[in-house]
């Protein structure tokens, strides 16, 4: 006899939805504490706002090379194990930060920050294929990848006082004490769920049939969705990610704010994030079709750095405000909206290889947008140019929707 999983059927418990969040942010509180603390930082190290990019570009390559591998790895071995590759490996990325004040020994920590939230995408969007009900999953999705949000808003928010305090190195130290909790957590919490589901699932006779579901549903080509969904994920990410990384120091080099008042800019980020992510992921869940969603987000990215670029232009701070607002609402929850249409276009077993390859497009955005950004920075002596570079690509991801839009109402 053997037991085989039943699909969920009664609503997934809000604590696992918790740990889940909790994965979403591990990874960004390090990537968006750096960001926080960039102007100290590049003052601290001695750096150029070039070679600060390139910390927040080693976390991403890293992320993105390793996601594919990752990927596969998601669908096979157990999730408390990966769960504690994510939370372990950002403590030991901020333990490092704080015990070495070197600029060599910070792009370790970022290398290994990157390794760590490879995992996140493709263990989250597993967890949630298995264990929602399908009626949930759209709004746990937006839920869950507030997660990212929350991170922005925890790093926006207590990274700078923590800073001012004490410096970068006091600062990493406080972000790998808030690891300790979430590692004990997420491990108690799916062992949990998982010895629950052990108790609940009913035997049945195996298979009459040699070949094993999972090994069936996990051969052939993906789906061409997943091919744009990725080209989408990798243009998004370099607009979202070039802003996410400089807004911090655009505030306090080219709009004259403190590293504190620029902290709040990032917080503010963080609160319209965390809506935005949770009320697209409703509205996703209503349409079922991401491309329209995704048009609409690419507009408002460019709407958004279109603004950025008239506040440094023109000194009109409220401009600035609202350009990252526009950044919150729209571009940045396009996360939600593509990790939703991958859990709907592939089969429950190849979630893990989809989203892996979905994330590998994320994470080389997320490297490239800081790095065209920095280098413009420096060449230019203004953030004007990395602006509408990036704006560029919020161009290109309209264009890839559009495409991804067509496919899908051919299939339909």
């Amino acid at each position: 006899m053997t037991r085989t999983p039943s699909a969920p059927t009664r609503k997934a418990p809000g604590i696992l939805l918790a740990v889940l969040m909790a994965a979403m942010a591990a990874g960004p509180v390090f990537n968006y504490g750096v960001g926080a603390l960039s102007a100290t930082i590049v003052e601290s190290y001695g750096i150029t706002e070039g070679q600060y990019g390139f910390i927040i570009t080693a976390v991403f390559v890293v992320a993105g090379l390793a996601a594919p591998l990752l990927g596969v790895l998601a669908d096979r071995i157990d999730t408390r194990v990966q769960l504690t590759l994510i939370f372990g490996g950002v403590l030991v990325a901020f333990l490092l930060s704080a015990t070495w004040q070197s600029y060599a020994m910070l792009l370790v920590a970022a290398l290994i920050a990157g390794l760590a939230q490879s995992f996140s995408n493709p263990v989250t969007n597993r967890i949630v294929a298995q264990r929602v009900p399908l009626a949930q999953r759209s709004a746990w999705m937006g839920w869950k990848q507030s997660g990212v949000q929350v991170g922005l808003l925890v790093a926006g928010l207590t990274f700078p006082v923590a800073g001012a305090a004490f410096g970068w190195r006091g600062a990493a130290l406080f972000g790998a004490l808030l690891c300790v909790p979430l590692l004990i957590t997420g491990w108690t919490v799916v062992t949990r769920l998982q010895r629950r589901a052990r108790e609940n699932t009913p035997t049945t006779p195996p298979a009459p049939s040699p070949v094993a579901p999972s090994a069936a549903a996990s051969s052939g080509a993906l789906p061409p969705a997943v091919w744009l969904l990725t080209l989408t994920s990798f243009l998004n990410a370099v607009g979202t990610q070039g802003v996410n990384v400089y807004a911090s120091l655009f505030a306090v080099r080219a709009m004259g704010y403190t590293v504190t008042v620029a902290g709040l800019l990032l917080g503010m980020m963080g609160v319209i994030g965390i809506g935005s992510r949770i009320g697209w992921g409703r509205v996703t869940g209503r349409l079922g079709r991401p491309a329209p969603l995704i048009q609409v987000m690419s507009l408002g990215g460019i709407v958004g750095l279109g603004l950025l670029v008239l506040a440094e232009t023109t000194q009109q701070h409220w401009l600035m405000w609202l350009g990252v607002a526009f950044h919150a609402a729209l571009p940045l929850a396009a996360n939600v909206v593509i990790n939703s249409g991958i859990v709907a276009a592939v089969s429950g077993e190849r979630i893990g290889v989809a989203s892996g390859l979905v994330a590998t497009g994320m994470y080389l955005g997320f490297a490239l947008g800081p790095v065209v950004v920095g280098q413009l920075v420096d060449l230019t002596g203004a953030f004007t140019a990395g602006w509408a570079a990036i704006a560029g690509a919020y161009v290109l991801c309209l264009v890839a929707a559009l495409v991804l839009g067509r496919v899908q109402a051919r299939r339909a």
